[in-house]
């Protein structure tokens, strides 16, 4: 993994490139991080740390299932694209995949009781690099640098209403995924040098835990009938160790080596995250976040990375549904979002720290009763290229199919 970072970094040094397979930055560290994969949650900032949701899921804060009412599961699918830019040059890469599912149902309502399950991710990297370079020494040659998979979280958990109506929650989460680094340097015919490839392939796994807490409605304290719900949220992850089992493969004229490296512990820096939602009426609702993680910290075989720093990130969400469920009409079923965030992400290449900023849109397009049709749009830039760096402009488009039906109904005796 060493020697993949300090190539990249020359590549970095040396643009002009064409990075055809998404970020290079998402090569450093663990990738690129997921703070969600509901198309709510991404239209809403990504976050929604205190939203106890009646009709939705929350993936971040498990203490967000006290108030289901109907058994419910979301499947997400995910557009990415990307167009980066040199100081010279510019690429566009885009990739289509499934981005998470969650299943979870109301075991007691009345004391908040329910179960969830499900895979979401938790980073992701994905880049292709190439290059043509002329060196005096060996000669014309093409390169290429290619990075795929992440790591997803699958979770069990459940969540529970305490007396004067605070909730918590609990899940148990396995670390699970795959990152695969292929670099290929292919030679003339003419050359006296021979085409090389150089594979690395590095399996994850590991265990740990989310707990949540949402407050009580503290609305009333303010004494007003139109501020309503408002709540503060407060969700917590210890670090996690995750063993890391690498395989390297390297082809060249006189066949393959492979090696294997052992197992290896990275260090995952703890995550901490607050937030606070409130209703203007019962049409709008807002919501604002702020998550935290030292990746300052983060330690792989015992060293820190010099490539990453603290992450943070700010979100601003916004949504606005009918109350008037009683109508029959269409475009009255039909709830429109919006939002705003600022990342400090984890990367900091050649001493220049890489920040993002974002903006969402989405809406809820209903189907039938209690089932409806999610979509978001986010637009994000992130980076620089001053230093010889990269600046990314990232358009995300996401759906999420969210159904809900009664399950386990107690027959009345």
């Amino acid at each position: 993994m060493k020697k993949i970072k300090i190539i990249m970094l020359l590549l970095l040094a040396t643009i002009p490139l064409m990075a055809q397979g998404g970020s290079l930055y998402s090569g450093f560290g663990i990738g690129d991080l997921r703070t969600s994969y509901s198309a709510r949650r991404f239209a809403m900032g990504e976050m929604g740390i205190a939203l106890s949701d009646v009709d939705y899921l929350n993936s971040m804060n498990p203490a967000g299932w006290n108030s289901l009412r109907l058994t419910r599961f979301e499947l997400s699918m995910n557009y990415n694209g990307s167009n980066i830019q040199s100081a010279s040059t510019s690429a566009f890469y885009s990739k289509t995949g499934l981005n998470g599912m969650m299943l979870a149902f109301p075991v007691e309502h009345d004391l908040g009781l329910s179960v969830a399950f499900g895979q979401v991710p938790y980073s992701q990297v994905g880049y292709e690099i190439k290059s043509n370079v002329n060196d005096p020494l060996v000669g014309n040659y093409n390169y290429s640098d290619v990075g795929n998979g992440g790591i997803s979280k699958l979770f069990i958990g459940t969540s529970y209403r305490l007396p004067f109506d605070f909730s918590i929650g609990l899940s148990y989460d396995y670390y699970i995924g795959r990152v695969t680094h292929n670099l290929v340097a292919n030679f003339d015919a003419s050359s006296t040098f021979r085409s090389a490839t150089f594979e690395k392939e590095t399996s994850y796994h590991g265990m740990g835990f989310t707990s949540g807490i949402i407050s009580s409605d503290l609305s009333k304290l303010f004494g007003s009938t139109e501020f309503k719900d408002f709540r503060i949220g407060i969700v917590y992850t210890p670090s996690v160790t995750l063993s890391a089992d690498s395989v390297d493969n390297s082809t060249t004229s006189i066949g393959t080596i492979t090696t294997s490296t052992g197992s290896i512990k990275n260090n995952l820096p703890y995550k901490l995250g607050f937030g606070t939602t409130f209703k203007y009426t019962n049409n709008y609702t807002f919501t604002l976040d702020y998550l935290y993680q030292p990746f300052s910290e983060y330690t792989s075989s015992g060293k820190q990375d010099i490539n990453l720093q603290n992450y943070y990130k700010l979100g601003l969400g916004f949504e606005y549904r009918n109350a008037d469920t009683r109508s029959n009409a269409f475009w009255d079923h039909v709830m429109y979002r919006t939002g705003l965030s600022f990342e400090q992400t984890q990367f900091k290449i050649k001493g220049t720290g890489i920040n993002q900023y974002s903006i969402y849109g989405g809406m809820s397009l209903p189907i039938s009763f209690d089932n409806t049709i999610d979509l978001a749009f986010q637009y994000s830039k992130r980076g620089t290229t001053d230093n010889n760096l990269l600046l990314e402009n990232i358009y995300k488009f996401t759906v999420t199919i969210s159904i809900g039906d009664f399950w386990f109904i107690r027959p009345d005796r």
